[in-house]
């Protein structure tokens, strides 16, 4: 082709040609890019599906911690109250011996 001035019938074939092959270079490299753009639109839905799915398990896990530091605090305020009693039991206790004695 560059052997040929531009403009002669070699030039201009050898020119089409070129044009032709990157003109189908450039239509395969759209069809490959389309699907890679199609399998993207995929992972970025599935991502989503679970990102919702994360969020959902972590507002469930939030109320599961919210219910066990309630449980906690129940817990915590019984054993005192236990403590309490034994406590008092223990000076009734005392005061029967003492009395006895």
């Amino acid at each position: 082709m560059y052997d040929n001035p531009p403009g002669s019938a070699w030039w201009s074939a050898c020119k089409t040609e070129l044009d032709t092959r990157n003109g189908e270079q450039m239509a395969a490299a759209l069809v490959s890019t389309s699907r890679v753009l199609e399998k993207m639109r995929g992972s970025t839905e599935h991502f989503e599906r679970l990102a919702d799915t994360l969020q959902d398990t972590t507002e469930e896990i939030a109320h599961l911690i919210q219910d066990t530091k309630e449980a906690s605090r129940r817990l915590e305020i019984a054993v005192y109250v236990i403590a309490g009693v034994a406590v008092a039991l223990l000076f009734n206790v005392a005061f029967l011996v003492m009395a006895k004695k």
